[in-house]
């Protein structure tokens, strides 16, 4: 398995606001990695210091997999649902940050 979490900072300080403002995109981005080849799940988290981080976690079958979703286009379209429900942070705090790790067996 291989998990991307993809980490970065909102406008939004509220966890009650994010949350409520994600909850209205999560089927839309939900139907679209289910239809990506390899796709397994996705989550997000709050980032524990009520700073307006959060991640974006999702498990891939392959690395592959993983890179045919960020390289094809669906992470640039689940990532244009997410900015328009909960905007980016204004330069330099609203870098997106990815990274890929193959989870232990």
């Amino acid at each position: 398995m291989v998990i991307s979490i993809l980490t970065r900072k909102t406008r939004i300080k509220d966890r009650d606001l994010w949350e409520a403002a994600l909850g209205k995109v999560l089927p839309k981005i939900n139907g679209l990695l289910q239809g990506e080849a390899e796709f397994v799940s996705v989550q997000y988290a709050w980032g524990a210091e009520d700073n307006g981080e959060f991640a974006q976690i999702t498990t891939w079958k392959t690395l592959d997999g993983c890179r045919a979703y960020v390289r094809g286009g669906g992470a640039a379209t689940v990532a244009t649902l997410e900015d328009a429900a909960v905007p980016t942070a204004s330069h330099p705090d609203g870098a997106w940050v990815r990274k890929t790790f193959e989870a232990l067996a």
